[in-house]
């Protein structure tokens, strides 16, 4: 190292970490470094000012009542527990000497796992300590420095730099302190210095440093103590020491060197620049609490406290001999102390080599000479006292106890007290085996049980007793109750006017709890009733509290009196209080509930807002045996079983016995859980966590698991999580897991958050989850299949409307036969014979004389068989006008159109390919050949010229075309002429299209029938439409195409 003039420090051992080093000589980069400084030294000091006070142990309980938690093996903790520190995000940071470094979130410890993969130079870690500025620093028991900060490692010191790392201290302007076993280190910024003679300290190698709040540093290399004043820049020598030497920083500021198991006061209490920050991290075997207790491990095994009367009276002083100790092997995991630490909720924590402890106070006290001893309701004595009855349940045995400091001690009991209550005047009145005394501002006033109750005394048993301003009720084992009024006793003369409950108020006015859901006030001699009827329904009454509102409670819930009805009263607590049995309120009017899952502390504010509303749910904090309360409040008492002491503490009957609490000691927990993301996982697949988590394809289980580190109430945190739009908030409990199953492919936004034992809700922690779709998930593929089945059923469709369609052309087919097969019988039988006779009667008309009258009627007559006969063969022509073959098709068309225009059949030209009329259905065929007889007559009618028929076979369907060279063949609607109207709606009940052009060529009339080809069934029509000159051209084509042979069938004739 060089020294410059002034002495100061120049180039002073700068250990280059990496190429992005700043450079030691470098003056601008200096004063960066130093502003840098500065302000981290001013947040530091202002997190500390505004930093809630939070509480420390109670100094009043002795170290056996404090509640001693103890994880080990089994529990998850590792070993060799050498270094415990409390970052800001409230994880507590556990060290060991083999097992690396861990977290602990108030119930499981969980291994580190850097964001970007980076490990830890060594599992050994032997020391840590948390900076203002959010990082970690971590000092390693095989050497080296590394630093934590946003989830990464950066290693400022190689094992060969440092060796063993002993000590880490962050001083005042926020930089680190290192004691290692190749000297003293200083980290400013980015770079790491030396600490060597030029600056003041001599020593080759540090074994402690300490930079306290007043700006000072202390270190020691075992055989010197050195001291930086605060604003100095050198070192000096204070004094020698010897052994394994620690310093300790007390509460008032003074300094402590710690040799052994001796304590030396270095320096004496100071005001502090900084104030001491607890929990920030952990001393080897000894600290000073904010209370100003010591505990230390050297006295000589296991754990001690030294309270501040125990050591405040010189400047030395050992733990050796303390009385508060933890010393046997059932008391500890270990024996051995390896670090100790105060976190920022006035806890004690204890490493050892077994694993990790820690004491902290109970917020409810259990006594412990009460302790399962069947102890009654507390009640104040007249001089401010808490007294209450004990009742050893074992044998039998009685009497009267007086609290003080909680420790209770027997009182002069002539009666033998069982039972007590405090009437509402401060009238303390006791009841025994002997009598009931009450215990007033006159005196004591002595009454007698009742003479059936006194008689019995030896084998009847004191249940409870309630006491008004001048009447007393008491509840026996077998009498039932007995009512004490105006000197008198008397008993309900039928048991269902026994109350379950009495309560007293100030005005006199005495409420009783009656079977079947009565509530009865008597005010003198006013007596009002109410029942079911009006709402009141606790089952059996457990607790009744006058006032307004009047409140009742039972064993299925609370009610408030509004106005003459009862309503329910519901309370915000989570699994609910059970029943009530007791209530008191503080100085701070703060109303504690004694109930039977435990103690229910609700605000002014929340009181007035639920008696109000009771449909509001009454929010508090329940006290259950995690807070100390155990077995929750006694019930079946039938009296109070609350009570406020006259120093603010308050005491409650339990089911185990009695407890108090202090509620000036009971603060609300201010921070906000965060939740943290530790894992997904997919059966036994777990994916690397991100801010979005990329699952494998086609994934419907998951599995998230999170956590919210509390050290406070670990077991009170309550988590909420969701799927972002996927409905509302699920409420886990304490459950740090969460499981879905079926989710869909797609983005999935997981919530949670954390409610802490306050009711202080956390932020919203969220984490996207990107389950990829199999091809058989995506939207293609459904909307493939979707078509593929769509098209399957039209295809079955189809094929079904074949099959019927078949089977109604085959029936027509058959039907149709067979009435050509009657025609054809007519043909040959009856209209032959008919036919015949007709020949027969004009041979024998030709024979009668031609003015004869015979002969005139005989001719007559003649005429009308004729007739007869035109329509029995025009019946036998509907027969056959079925079609069921080409010809008889094409026949019947050109034997219609010589009937009704003569002569035209010889001027109609016939085009068709074979097989055209085979593909219209059946059923078709009539409708088809009426509309082109139709339209070949108008054709014949208007032109003299030829006309044209053509069938066209090739598309789908069968189009007929009539075309002829006339200038307007017949092609409009005339008045009282329905030929075209006929054949438009033949036309359109067939499912055809009917389409006639006109133009100077001629006239066109085009009839297409949609058929299927190979089923012959009626599809879509498929008539193309044209324009006025497409349409003109069209027609010109038809007419102008060259004619035919004649068709033979024009020269058949109809038989």
């Amino acid at each position: 190292m060089e020294r410059d003039e002034s002495g100061g420090m120049a180039r002073t051992g700068c250990l280059k970490l990496d190429r992005e080093s700043f450079s030691c000589n470098n003056p601008g980069m200096s004063i960066i470094l130093r502003f840098q400084t500065w302000l981290r030294t001013t947040l530091f000091v202002l997190s500390c000012a505004v930093a809630p006070t939070a509480l420390a142990l109670d100094p009043g309980i002795a170290l056996d009542g404090y509640r001693h938690e103890r994880w080990g093996e089994l529990e998850g903790a590792p070993r060799y527990v050498d270094a415990l520190a409390r970052s800001q995000d409230g994880w507590l940071w556990v060290g060991s000497r083999y097992a690396g470094l861990l977290r602990f979130d108030g119930q499981r410890f969980l291994p580190f796992e850097t964001a970007d993969g980076s490990r830890l130079q060594s599992n050994s870690i032997s020391a840590l300590r948390p900076g203002p500025d959010g990082q970690l620093w971590i000092g390693h028991g095989n050497g080296g420095l590394s630093a934590l900060r946003k989830g990464r490692y950066r290693h400022l010191l190689t094992p060969e730099q440092s060796g063993s790392i002993f000590a880490v201290s962050v001083g005042a302007d926020g930089a680190p302190w290192i004691a290692s076993w190749r000297g003293l280190f200083r980290v400013d910024g980015d770079r790491v210095v030396r600490i060597g003679p030029e600056l003041g300290y001599d020593g080759a190698r540090a074994e402690y440093v300490l930079a306290d709040g007043a700006g000072r540093v202390w270190a020691t290399d075992g055989a010197t103590l050195y001291l930086r004043e605060a604003g100095a820049t050198r070192f000096r020598s204070v004094r020698p020491v010897r052994g394994d030497p620690m310093l300790l920083e007390a509460r008032d500021g003074g300094i402590w060197l710690v040799l052994g198991k001796q304590f030396e006061q270095v320096a004496p209490p100071s005001p502090r620049r900084v104030p001491i920050q607890p929990g920030s991290a952990s001393t080897y075997q000894s600290l000073f609490d904010r209370d100003g207790n010591v505990w230390s491990n050297n006295c000589p095994v296991g754990v001690c406290v030294l309270r501040p009367a125990d050591w405040q009276r010189g400047e030395r002083f050992t733990p050796v001999g303390a009385a508060e100790r933890l010393d046997q092997p059932w008391q500890m995991t270990s024996l051995s102390v390896l670090a100790l630490m105060e976190d920022g909720d006035g806890s004690i924590w204890i490493g050892t080599p077994s694993g990790l402890e820690r004491l902290r106070d109970y917020a409810v006290h259990m006594v412990p000479e009460l302790l399962d001893r069947g102890v009654s309701h507390p009640a104040l004595h007249p001089d401010g006292g808490i007294v209450a009855a004990r009742a050893q349940r074992l044998d039998d045995t009685s009497g009267l106890v007086r609290i003080e400091n909680g420790r209770p001690h027997d009182l002069p009991d002539p009666i033998a007290t069982r039972v007590l209550d405090r009437a509402p005047d401060g009238t303390l009145v006791l009841g025994g085996q002997h009598g009931i005394e009450r215990h007033g501002r006159a005196g004591v006033e002595r009454i007698a049980l009742p003479p059936a109750v006194s008689a019995a005394a030896d084998s009847i048993r004191l249940r409870s007793l309630t006491a008004g301003n001048d009447e007393v009720w008491l509840w026996t084992g077998r009498m039932g109750a007995w009512h004490y009024r105006n000197g008198a006793w008397t008993r309900p003369p039928v048991r269902e006017d026994q109350p379950q409950e009495v309560a007293f108020d100030a005005a006199g006015r005495s409420y009783l709890g009656l079977r079947g859901n009565r509530l009865r006030i008597v005010d003198g001699d006013a007596v009002r009733e109410y029942g079911a009827q009006d709402g009141l329904e606790v089952g059996k009454f457990s607790l009744i509290v006058p006032g307004q509102p009047l409140l009742v409670a039972g064993e299925d819930g609370m009610q408030v009196l509004q106005g003459s009805r009862f309503r329910r009263l519901a309370v915000a607590a989570p699994d609910g209080i059970g029943a009530a049995s007791g209530i008191v309120t503080d100085t701070a009017g703060v109303r504690w509930i004694n109930a039977e899952r435990g103690i229910y502390r609700v605000t002014p504010d929340d009181w007035t807002r639920s008696m109000n509303a009771p449909g509001i749910a009454l929010r508090g904090r329940l006290f259950d045996a995690a807070d100390g309360y155990l077995g929750g409040g006694v019930l079946g008492m039938l009296s109070r079983t609350a009570a406020l002491a006259s120093d603010g503490t308050l005491w409650f009957a339990g089911e185990r016995g009695l407890a108090w609490i202090d509620p000036r000691r009971i603060g609300s927990n201010p921070s906000t859980p965060a939740v943290e993301v530790l894992g997904v996982s997919s059966g036994a697949r777990r994916y690397p966590l991100g801010a979005s988590v990329t699952l494998d394809e086609g994934t419907e289980t998951v599995q998230i698991d999170y956590t919210a580190p509390s050290l406070r109430m670990p077991q009170k945190v309550r988590f909420h999580f969701r799927l972002a739009g996927n409905g509302e908030w699920e409420d886990a409990g304490a459950r740090r897991s969460a499981f879905f199953q079926r989710l869909p492919p797609g983005l999935h936004t997981f919530e949670v958050m954390a409610v802490n034992e306050s009711g202080v809700a956390g932020p919203v922690t969220a984490l996207v989850l990107h389950i990829p779709a199999h091809y058989y998930q995506t939207w293609w593929f459904l909307a493939a299949c979707l078509l593929a089945i769509l098209s399957l059923l039209a295809l079955a469709y189809r094929q079904r409307t074949r099959r019927l369609a078949r089977r109604i052309e085959e029936g027509l087919l058959a039907r149709l036969r067979e009435r050509e097969s009657i025609a054809r019988s007519l043909h040959d039988t009856f209209l032959q014979s008919v036919q015949g006779m007709l020949l027969r009667m004009h041979a024998v008309a030709s024979r009668l004389p031609a003015d004869s009258r015979e002969r005139a009627e005989f001719e007559r007559v003649m005429e009308d068989a004729e007739r007869v006969l035109e329509e029995g063969r025009d019946e036998v022509q509907g027969l056959r006008r079925g079609f069921a073959d080409a010809d008889a098709f094409w026949q019947g068309l050109l034997r219609d159109v010589e009937l009704i225009v003569p002569g035209g059949g010889k001027r109609l030209a016939l085009s068709a390919p074979p097989g055209a009329v085979e593909r219209l259905p059946v059923r078709l065929r009539r409708d088809v050949h009426a509309i082109v007889r139709e339209a070949l007559v108008n054709a014949l009618r208007h032109t003299p010229g030829p006309v044209r028929l053509e069938a066209d076979a090739r598309q789908r369907g069968l189009t007929l075309t009539v075309c002829d060279t006339g200038a307007d063949g017949g092609a409009r609607d005339k008045p009282g002429h329905f030929g075209l109207q006929g054949m438009r709606e033949r036309a359109t009940q067939i499912g055809a299209r009917l389409r006639i052009d006109s133009g100077p060529a001629g006239t066109r009339v085009m009839l297409a029938i949609p058929v299927d080809s190979d089923q012959a069934v009626p599809s879509r029509p498929a008539l193309s439409t044209s324009t006025e000159e497409t349409a003109i051209e069209d027609v010109s084509k038809c007419t102008q195409r060259p004619l035919p042979a004649p068709n033979r069938l024009t020269d058949r004739t109809r038989t």
